[in-house]
This record gives C-alpha cells, sequence and structure tokens, in this order.
C-alpha cells in the first residue's frame, strides 16, 4: 500500500478552483532604498550573501524601471546614511507612489523598553548595521523595529505604498550560527548593559509597530521571530533566498497571469514557493498582512531603466561547485568509511562541503539544509538516495517558473497516521505529471492514471491533495508536480518502472531525456514524516 495515500482519485476528490484576476490599476513611480552588509565589525561574524543580494535586487529594480534607487553596502550602512537615504526617498515619491525598502543582513534581537505592551517576551528586533558597536555610540548603528513603524506612518501620511523586505533572523514581527557549513543571519546574543543600550535607543514609538490588514505596506520577512535565515547557494553564489527571489519577482516572475502586472497575491505565492524549493521547506518566509490583497505592487510594463545611484563596487564571492543537472553530488562519511564509489556520487572527507553526510552508525542521511532526510538506510541503499537528490537539483534547474505547491496543512513533522494536505496553485500549462520521492528514492507514481486525467486540461486550475502518513521509510518525503505544454507520456513510462530504490537510480536520466526542450513548470512539496508517536 502506497505510504503516503491518496484518500480518494485526485480528479474526483481535489478541490478545482478556476482562478480568476480582477483588474487592478498601473502603479505609478517607484523609488528604492536597498541595503546589504556583508562586513560586520567582530563579535558579529560576517556574512557572505548579503552583498550579493543588495546588487541583485538593485540590478533587477535598475532593468524594472524605477525612478530612483540607492544602493548601500557594508561600510557605507551607517545609520546616518539609512535615515538621510529613506527621508530623500519619501521626499520625492508623491501620494500613489511606491517606496521599496530591502535589507539583507543580520538580525538580532534587544530587551525592550519596560513595560512595552507590543512586546510580551520583552524583546525588539532590530538590524544591527556595518559599524554597529557593544557601547558607546556605536550601540546607535542599529534600526530597531520601533523605527521602522514610525517610517511606515511616516509614508501613509503621504499616502506613498511601501514595500519592506526584510531577508534576516528575528524579523516576523517588522511586518545569518554554522551548521554543515551553513551561515545563519542572526548576531550571536550579545552581552549589553540594559542602561547603556537604552542611552542610545531610539524614542519609545508613538505608533504600533503591527502592520494592520488595511495599511498601505507589503512586507516580506525572512523567517518568523523564533527562526533562523540561512545562507544557501544558488547559481553558485551564497545568497539569502528571500531576497533571491524577489529580485526574480520584480524581473517579472511572479506575474502568473502575464498581464504585466504583479499583485501581491501573486508575489506571496511565488516568494513563498520559490525560498521553500531553494530551502528545502526550511525556510518560511513571512508575509503582512497575514492575507495578501489583490492590489498592485509592481508593474512590469515600466518606464525605461534609470541608474543606480550610488553602485559601489565590492569584490566578487569567490567561485563555488554545485550540484545540479549531470553534476554529481558530494557525499561523506561519518563515523567511519563507507562505500568507496557510489553511483551519481563524489565521495569526499569534508563533511562540511558535502551536500549529502551518510552516519555510518546512525544509518541516517544529512543534508546541508534540510538535516536528516533519510533513516535506517544500509550502504547499498545510497544510490537511491543519491539520485533522489540529483533529480531534485535538475528540476530545480529544469524549471521555468516555481509553482506554489506546499504543505497547505504547515511545514512539520508528520507523524505515523496524520493527515495532511498538498495544494498547487494556479497552473500556467495544460499537462500536469504528479509522482513522489519517498526518502530511500525510489518513485510513487501519482498522476495521470486514467485517460481521462491524461487529457484534462489544468490551465488556470488549482488543487488540493489530501494524503496520510502510513508506512514507512521515513523521511524527507518529496510531492513532485510538473506541468508542460505537452502531454509526457515517456515519461510517465518510464516513472512507473522505477519502483525500487535500485531502478530509481536511474531517474535522473530518465528527467533529462524526458524534460529536454521542453518549456515546464514544477512545484516541490517537501514533506516530512516519522514513525514516532
Amino acid at each position: 500500500m502506497r505510504r503516503l495515500s491518496i484518500g480518494e482519485r485526485l480528479a474526483g476528490a481535489a478541490a478545482l478552483a478556476l482562478c480568476l484576476a480582477a483588474p487592478v490599476p498601473a502603479l505609478a513611480a517607484r523609488y528604492a532604498l536597498v541595503v546589504g552588509i556583508d562586513a560586520y565589525d567582530a563579535p558579529i561574524p560576517a556574512l557572505h550573501g548579503a552583498v550579493n543580494d543588495a546588487r541583485d535586487i538593485a540590478g533587477a529594480l535598475a532593468r524594472l524601471g524605477t525612478e530612483r534607487t540607492i544602493l548601500l553596502t557594508d561600510k557605507q550602512v551607517t545609520k546616518q546614511a539609512v535615515v538621510a537615504a529613506w527621508e530623500s526617498l519619501l521626499g520625492e515619491a508623491k501620494a500613489g507612489d511606491t517606496l521599496i525598502f530591502t535589507y539583507a543582513g543580520h538580525g538580532s534581537q534587544e530587551p525592550a523598553r519596560p513595560g512595552d505592551p507590543e512586546e510580551p517576551d520583552g524583546l525588539d528586533e532590530n538590524f544591527p548595521l556595518a559599524n554597529y558597536g557593544l557601547d558607546g555610540p556605536g550601540l546607535a548603528e542599529r534600526i530597531v523595529d520601533n523605527e521602522v513603524a514610525e517610517w511606515l506612518q511616516q509614508a501613509a501620511a503621504r499616502k506613498v505604498h511601501v514595500v519592506f523586505v526584510a531577508d534576516a533572523c528575528h524579523s516576523g514581527t517588522m511586518y545569518r550560527s554554522v551548521s554543515l557549513g551553513l551561515t545563519y543571519r542572526a548576531a550571536p546574543k550579545l552581552k549589553i548593559d540594559r542602561t547603556e543600550l537604552l542611552k542610545f535607543a531610539p524614542p519609545a514609538p508613538e505608533v504600533s509597530e503591527r502592520i494592520a490588514p488595511n495599511d498601505d505596506v507589503t512586507f516580506l520577512a525572512g523567517v518568523s521571530d523564533e527562526r533562523l535565515v540561512p545562507e544557501v547557494q544558488i547559481d553558485g553564489q551564497p545568497r539569502g533566498a528571500l531576497s533571491y527571489a524577489f529580485a526574480r519577482a520584480l524581473e517579472g516572475a511572479a506575474d502568473a497571469d502575464h498581464d504585466g502586472v504583479t499583485t501581491e497575491k501573486e508575489l506571496v505565492a511565488f516568494i513563498r514557493a520559490t525560498v521553500q524549493q531553494k530551502t528545502d521547506s526550511q525556510q518560511v518566509p513571512q508575509s503582512f498582512p497575514p492575507v495578501s490583497r489583490a492590489r498592485s505592487v509592481f508593474d512590469t510594463r515600466a518606464a525605461p531603466p534609470q541608474p543606480v545611484q550610488p553602485v559601489a563596487k565590492q569584490p566578487d564571492a569567490p567561485p563555488v561547485v554545485v550540484a545540479a543537472g549531470d553534476l554529481p553530488l558530494l557525499l561523506a562519511y561519518r563515523g567511519g568509511q563507507g562505500p568507496a564509489q557510489v553511483q551519481g556520487a563524489a565521495v569526499v572527507a569534508d563533511e562540511g562541503a558535502a551536500d549529502l553526510v551518510y552516519d555510518l552508525a546512525a544509518r541516517t542521511v544529512e543534508k546541508r539544509v534540510a538535516g536528516i532526510v533519510a533513516e535506517n538506510v544500509a550502504p547499498d541503499g545510497l544510490p537511491g538516495i543519491v539520485a533522489k537528490w540529483r533529480a531534485i537539483a535538475m528540476l530545480k534547474a529544469a524549471t521555468t517558473s516555481a509553482l506554489p505547491f506546499e504543505v497547505a496543512s504547515g511545514p512539520r513533522t508528520y507523524r505515523r497516521g496524520e493527515k495532511l494536505a498538498v495544494a498547487l496553485g494556479q497552473s500556467p500549462h495544460p499537462y500536469m505529471t504528479l509522482f513522489n520521492l519517498p526518502p530511500n528514492g525510489k518513485v510513487e507514481f501519482l498522476y495521470p492514471v486514467s485517460k481521462a486525467e491524461h487529457d484534462q486540461d489544468w490551465r488556470g486550475r488549482s488543487f488540493a491533495l489530501p494524503l496520510q502518513v502510513r508506512d514507512p521509510p521515513f523521511g524527507s518525503e518529496h510531492l513532485i508536480a510538473i506541468l508542460s505544454d505537452q502531454p509526457l507520456d515517456e515519461l510517465h513510462a518510464a516513472l512507473k518502472g522505477l519502483t525500487s530504490p535500485q531502478a530509481a537510480a536511474d531517474l535522473p536520466d530518465v528527467l533529462k531525456n524526458a524534460l529536454s526542450g521542453q518549456a515546464v513548470s514544477v512545484g516541490i512539496a517537501d514533506v516530512f514524516t516519522s514513525g514516532g508517536g
């Protein structure tokens, strides 16, 4: 019996809905303040991808066409420079214009003012800037969430719409530590005298820092307050997944109905899908207001591009080899020596450089971002697992757009017997292929089965799929939805033959042959399962 069992046939039980977009007006002028900080002063550790993020976003804004973009990176990012840039851009913006503010860097927390009713945990969230110090005037080199609230209030008074993107840890209420070589955008806990800290704190806020549903703000945060934002490798560079996704959205990738206007609904759906895909669903971005609206965020049919001001050239990041497509995955062993050769993998000694780590004693496989992805794995089962992750990398590289395909009931570990649902957003293609990749790498083919399902036109439609966790193996499941302009009959026939981990070692070649030259969109829904009670 299928371990992730479909409650009823997809065509009959899936909730189908035709997604109709309401007409929205085009936006007026856009202004942007883009901040990225890698170079922090000790004891705050340096980052590696925040400046890459800022440059990428600034370039996308220039191509989109902005009235004026100010880019600040590393030691340019002083409190005075940020405040001056904000005030300058807001002063130029007129009612109905949009002001975009993006921050990529560390996020941190500090003691809130005594009795602050909006901070029940007693902590304020902040962005430490490049020259942040632990005493004296250096303490002033930070932006506290209360200040952001004041800035948003200023924009509201001028009827200027703000799009605020915070690619940092502890960013959730303002509506990058190391593991397996990962860097997180979270400053370490610092010992700072509270009295000294308050000397350099902004005035007590006169407005709420919470974003209300009717506020003229679109806010995207890297994660909720208690979680960390990892830096990941994207296109061979360290990046923040949220910033990467936002830059692609600025280029029009979020415009699901291709009408030239990206709405808040389209933006949030695209951001969530892209970030989860790039981080193996370990990072779930937050958006405020909680229910996104049909209002226009930006118009990709804009005026000719304008120069970014100023652009400070930073040293390029060293090239990094990334496992994707035909490249082998890097496999390391923990606690001994495993097989010298594994199909599809290159065995390395350094865990921090590996894509997958096999613990011989625990018989688990660990992935850099996702953690433990397979349990009870014998050495002869490694080729199937390697093939699975190579296939996922290939699918991510092959797709022309990331589909919003995710666990509708929330990203968490689902235990034996629990029910869940995965949901796919509006399809841009007529044909759908759906299959599951369990932790051990075999293929469970799900759709289409009948001729009626094969001929179903999915354009403009979405679906929800009820599932239940049944039998082992447990770990990292991946439901794959491939939407295509042409039927993929040869792929279907091949997938149906990959029913064992040994046979599934051919999965990357099967996908490569079937999708070569095809225009496809791919949705990948990660489901973490466990047999525990």
